[in-house]
């Protein structure tokens, strides 16, 4: 006969059932992090965006048309300038995105679209590829400044600053190339944070050099996203140190100063960003040990 050890199987399907239900624990306690770390991203960015937005906007109110047309025409003067017209450097007034959606979709595509947001006076931007609508076949060529000159005037000699940076300045051309990795980076940081755990050294052992750099990195996540986003900030202050630069030396004492208020705007922005994202990560770094801590006392 052939004995069965009932006991044994026992065991093994309770191992199976507490290793699942732990499992799933640590599933929750990451999703809770990686949801409660970009609600506080949330939180802090929308209030600091809508702050920079308002001082970009009033920089420009109650400009008259020989006001736009005199800093319109400084424009063009500082691209000569500085050889960017042999490159190709052309602004473009954009006031439509090539759609027309009604209603609040419409509000809500102006400050997502970056064309849109552009046509509603929200941005401007340098764009150093082309790049095509397809609604409305747009095209836009490399080395084009969009802006629309009768709303958002001012932050041209911000964006010619860029174009500078990237036409005539091999390092400034690096740092505005490397700015989507370090955002990336940036943000992939909340996610590791919050989808792992500080490695242990196993009993008697000392942690290997790998754990230790890992830990390294999860402990330091917020400081770390923060220093990815530092090429960013500083390819986004000479932009605006660049075009502040030209404003002084070659427009009226009002408008430079109406200059200088639209670039801190945007600067504020980019700045509010770095910080948002740098706190991200290092709440869904204490988020997750809060909840995993949490769960492992209910089950214990």
């Amino acid at each position: 006969m052939v004995s069965i050890n009932r006991t044994g199987a026992v065991n093994n399907m309770q191992i199976k059932k507490a290793e699942s239900k732990k499992k799933k624990g640590v599933f929750l306690a990451s999703t809770a992090a990686a949801t409660g770390s970009s609600v506080i991203q949330t939180a802090m960015g929308l209030p600091v965006a809508g702050v920079a937005l308002k001082t970009m906007i009033s920089s420009n109110k109650k400009l008259n048309p020989d006001q736009i047309n005199q800093i319109m025409a400084s424009a063009e003067k500082f691209i000569t300038s500085r050889g960017l017209s042999e490159k190709g450097v052309v602004i473009e007034n954009v006031k439509s995105a090539g759609f027309n959606l009604p209603g609040a979709l419409g509000k809500v595509m102006e400050y997502i679209h970056p064309i849109a947001s552009v046509a509603a006076g929200n941005n401007a931007a340098f764009i150093n590829k082309p790049i095509e609508i397809g609604l409305g076949n747009i095209l836009y060529n490399k080395n084009s400044i969009l802006i629309n000159k009768d709303k958002l005037p001012t932050a041209v000699f911000h964006e010619i600053g860029h174009a500078i940076n990237y036409n005539n300045s091999k390092f400034w051309k690096f740092m505005q190339g490397i700015r989507m990795p370090g955002i990336a980076l940036a943000m992939g940081l909340a996610l590791f944070g919050a989808y792992t755990n500080n490695a242990e050294a196993k009993d008697g052992q000392e942690l290997t050099k790998g754990q230790k750099a890992k830990n390294a990195v999860r402990n330091n996540a917020g400081k770390l996203a923060f220093a990815a986003m530092m090429p960013m900030l500083l390819e986004e202050g000479m932009a605006s140190i660049r075009g502040c630069k030209w404003a002084n030396s070659n427009l009226p004492k009002e408008l430079a100063k109406k200059v200088l208020k639209t670039n801190i705007g945007g600067y504020v922005s980019y700045l509010g960003t770095a910080i948002t994202l740098g706190v991200a990560a290092f709440s869904a770094v204490k988020l997750k040990d809060h909840f995993a801590s949490k769960f492992q006392a209910k089950n214990n």
